[in-house]
């Protein structure tokens, strides 16, 4: 009820400007509120809520974009608003300019922001047609690169915020170049690397909604048009308006018209080199190329199902399953392992307590789909208090198919870890 109001009074104080003035007006006038308006912390908080999330909370030109992307309807813009909660808070968005990437990430595809445009705007490349699309997913599960893809955006944000010219005004938007050339059938027509582009860009459009004001996929041949037809089947037609195509000639010009000179590299069309002259730009750039198997994370030649002390788990279909586990110290950690022999499954972790005689249930990993054809999925949780631990393996969301799950799992009280430790 209290957002209803709030985006009410905001979409009413919109067309009421549009009746008098032009759209950059309204943009102009909304971003630029007076500061009783936004700092009033009963309207912030039907929005954001403070506690949860105060990055966002303080940020008025990204809650003007949520609307904006909506075309300012009520009810769609609350819709987004709570993908993104929901998606800030998986991804831990207040720790995320501290995550530590994937070792194969920093080497093959950190480097991309190869500087800003004339208008200010960050701008990233990405050599897409030299991107080894199986080495990637068999060196990551999707939640590493969507952390890994998440912070650069989020650095974006940052440095994009600090360039504003009025405390809540507009600040300068994203570029992306998707370069195709040397793109193969094989990276064309994989249907996983498909799959991890489309929700990467699904990210960008939902969570980073206005930020990206264009892309520019260049060096474009027959191949290509092969993953396009998949990829913009899942993206909205206002989003894919953003994108530019070229063909092997003519986006040189286009990309000197956004950055200058001295700033494109050299093998863009611009004047820009390494220190030592290489016009790569490797300092700057990534420049894909497969990866090192050293960096796989496959799935053990053994079986986690012939591994001692597994247990076997039937879920039918539309079903879930919960295993308790009791933990007796404080400070303990909760290690697990599981796979699926198909497909995927639901896991998330809760806590389970009685306050006032009633029960009480709290989400501690969230409910997500992992998928564990390719390895099985490892992961371990500190516990703040002791207590009843519950793991959620969930298949409801399968109306077809039943699942077959081997897991272990394991209690390490603070003093076996300190044994643990000292080894």
């Amino acid at each position: 009820m209290i957002m209803d109001c709030v985006l009410r009074k905001i979409k009413m104080v919109i067309i009421h400007m549009k009746l008098h003035d032009e759209l950059q007006c309204v943009i102009t006038y909304f971003v630029d509120f007076p500061d009783n308006f936004f700092s009033s912390p009963s309207l912030l908080r039907a929005l954001v809520p403070k506690e949860n999330d105060k990055d966002l909370y303080e940020d008025t030109y990204h809650l003007y974009l949520i609307l904006k992307a909506k075309d300012f309807d009520v009810n769609e813009a609350e819709i987004l608003l709570s993908k993104i909660l929901q998606f800030r808070k998986k991804v831990q968005i207040d720790k995320i300019l501290d995550y530590n990437p994937p070792e194969f990430f920093k080497k093959y595809l950190e480097k991309n922001r190869i500087g800003f445009g004339k208008d200010g705007s960050a701008v990233h490349y990405f050599p897409m047609g030299k991107f080894d699309s199986k080495g990637i997913y068999m060196s990551a599960k999707f939640p590493d690169l969507e952390k890994s893809y998440t912070q650069i955006f989020e650095e974006d944000r940052y440095i994009l915020k600090k360039q504003k010219k009025m405390p809540k005004g507009s600040y300068p938007g994203v570029i992306f170049i998707f370069d195709m050339d040397q793109l193969s059938f094989a990276n064309a027509t994989d249907k996983k690397g498909i799959e991890y582009m489309i929700r990467i860009l699904k990210i960008c459009e939902e969570c980073y909604s206005g930020f990206l004001i264009a892309f520019h996929v260049i060096n474009v041949s027959s191949y290509f048009m092969i993953p396009l037809a998949i990829v913009k089947s899942y993206l909205s037609a206002s989003f894919m308006s953003l994108a530019h195509f070229y063909g092997f000639e003519g986006w040189k010009e286009v990309l000197l018209e956004i950055m200058d000179a001295d700033q494109l590299p050299a093998f863009l069309g611009g004047t820009r080199c390494d220190p030592d002259g290489n016009t790569e730009c490797k300092t700057i750039v990534c420049q894909g190329g497969k990866i090192d198997e050293k960096y796989y994370i496959h799935k053990s030649k053994n079986p986690l199902e012939k591994a001692p002390d597994v247990k076997k788990l039937t879920l039918s279909r539309a079903s879930f399953s919960e295993i308790e586990l009791k933990v007796d110290e404080d400070e303990s950690l909760i290690e697990w392992e599981f796979e699926t022999k198909t497909r995927d499954i639901g896991f998330g972790l809760f806590y389970k307590e009685t306050v006032d005689g009633e029960e009480k249930i709290t989400e501690l990993v969230p409910l997500l789909r992992i998928d564990t054809e390719e390895y099985s999925e490892t992961g371990v949780y500190k516990c703040e208090k002791a207590g009843t631990y519950v793991i959620l393996f969930d298949n409801s969301y399968s109306w077809v198919r039943s699942k077959e799950i081997f897991y272990r799992t394991k209690i390490v009280s603070p003093k076996q870890l300190e044994v643990e430790e000292k080894d």
